[in-house]
């Protein structure tokens, strides 16, 4: 019994993790090229090969101090004791108006979370206006002493785990380990060298554990 309560924990129901997308947000897109056996289980889909297509985000070092005067940068925060608020607040900031346009953009999904130590960044997806190559310079600029950059994402292969509840620390690293375990024995793809794995938390800190999604991701391409 134990054996098949932690086995159900383990695969992935793509569908109802469908449902979990918040409803009128945009997000990158992509195609699903295969879904994989966990090399541990082989009877549960554990991650997938997907195809994204280029996208544009703005990002922020989460490891650098925010300058004095981020009242005029960042946007007030509810839950300002969460990790990573300070960051959140720097980009929710820029996309809600505090950038060189004083335009608000609309809100998007997932937000993502890449790097260790003082190379973490966080990352907000842009709004698809400015998805095209070369677009992401029409954008309404970060301000000054900001630390918000815009960044173009070229899209290309990606494998990713899908899981539900809370992204906790303890959890974020099992799964990013279950995912390099399984990609060492795929046989079709391998992990772009020195990319690092990239949480996307979908969804915002009131949604229940239940209704969450989640994902650590990281690029790969076909093998040789």
């Amino acid at each position: 019994e134990k054996l098949a309560i932690h086995e159900s924990k383990e695969s992935v129901n793509y569908d109802d993790m469908a449902t979990r997308l918040p409803p009128g947000l945009e997000t990158p897109e992509y195609t699903v090229v295969s879904r994989c056996s966990s090399a541990k289980n082989k009877k549960a889909s554990s991650y997938e090969i997907r195809k994204y297509e280029a996208f544009s985000v703005c990002s922020v070092p989460m490891r650098k101090p925010r300058p004095a005067d981020a009242t005029k940068t960042d946007a007030k925060i509810s839950n300002p004791q969460l990790s990573g608020a300070t960051s959140f607040g720097a980009l929710a900031g820029y996309l809600f108006g505090k950038n060189s346009a004083s335009t608000a953009m609309k809100m998007t999904t997932p937000v993502l979370t890449r790097g260790d130590g003082e190379d973490q960044t966080m990352s907000f997806v842009m709004p698809s206006d400015y998805w095209e190559e070369g677009s992401e310079s029409l954008a309404p600029q970060p301000l000054e002493g900001s630390g918000v950059r815009l960044e173009r994402d070229n899209g290309g292969y990606r494998a990713a785990i899908m899981f539900g509840g809370y992204a906790s620390k303890s959890e974020v690293s099992r799964r990013k380990m279950q995912l390099l375990e399984n990609l060492e024995k795929d046989e079709e793809f391998v992990i772009v060298n020195g990319s690092p794995i990239c949480l996307a938390q979908y969804n915002d800190p009131f949604t229940p554990p239940w209704k969450r999604r989640n994902e650590v991701f990281v690029p790969v391409v076909p093998r040789n």
